[in-house]
């Protein structure tokens, strides 16, 4: 599921399955027009393992405008392994959440049904939140010697516009697709470093630790970039971020 191939050829299985309808003239919606979608968003879950769950609500307003939120479990891997001169033995606590929220606007002259249904486009806002801490032994001598704990805590928030496609199937399943989401986001981490460690080298580690969090979590790039990574206090910095995902959902 995670290969540009596989997700073409579902989107391209899910175009065939959904049926072609008449146009629907009339912008007002009947009495018993289903106006609400629960969903699942597969996205993190794909992404970050089976331990993110993640729940959405749709809430149709108008022929052609909703809104929804988005709140869940959001945790990522572990990191665990040896890395040059740094061996994390152990994830001690893993822990965080996410929320957004977006107003959607349905395409009136392309779409062929009123919403849910169709390509859509609108502003949205996120914010995540993940903490961890871990257990590493310095094992380079020309570093230091001993062991140390690193607790830390990310949070990202973002505001940005998404454009995505809603397939409606059989009036009562949807599939959620949201193409792209351009965002601009701020980044907020604090770090907090606690052993017996003892080295003249605390740059060299830090910035080996630095690599080993850039490199399992690539997104860390904004917070840390053209900063000096520091375990005092907190680092914020401005940067860009991408929404997409894939939801599953019932409408009723």
């Amino acid at each position: 599921m995670k290969s540009p191939l596989r997700y073409f050829t579902l989107l391209l299985l899910v175009f065939l399955l959904n049926p072609v309808v008449a146009q629907e003239k009339s912008d007002t919606l009947p009495e018993d027009y289903k106006r609400n979608v629960i969903k699942w968003n597969l996205t993190p879950f794909l992404l970050w393992g089976s331990e993110n769950i993640n729940l959405s609500y749709e809430r149709v307003l108008e022929a052609h405008r909703s809104f929804s939120v988005n709140a869940g479990y959001f945790v990522l891997p572990a990191i665990i392994g040896s890395y040059d001169s740094i061996n994390i033995s152990s994830t001690r606590k893993r822990s965080g959440f996410s929320v957004s929220g977006d107003y959607r606007f349905y395409f009136k002259n392309r779409n062929t049904r009123r919403a849910p249904d169709g390509l859509f486009w609108g502003p949205y806002g996120s914010f995540h939140h993940y903490s961890f801490e871990n257990y590493f032994e310095v094992v380079n001598s020309s570093i230091g010697h001993g062991s140390l704990s690193l607790d830390g805590g990310i949070s990202i928030i973002g505001i940005g516009v998404e454009l995505g496609y809603q397939f409606v199937i059989k009036e009562r399943f949807t599939i959620d697709l949201i193409f792209m989401g351009p965002s601009v986001s701020i980044y907020t981490g604090k770090l907090k470093i606690d052993g017996d460690i003892s080295a003249d080298g605390e740059n060299e580690y830090l910035d080996a630790i630095r690599d080993i969090l850039t490199s399992k979590y690539p997104f860390l790039d904004e917070l840390l970039n053209n900063k000096e990574f520091s375990t005092k206090g907190a680092a914020t910095n401005f940067g860009y971020g991408m929404r997409y995902l894939i939801q599953i959902g019932y409408r009723f």
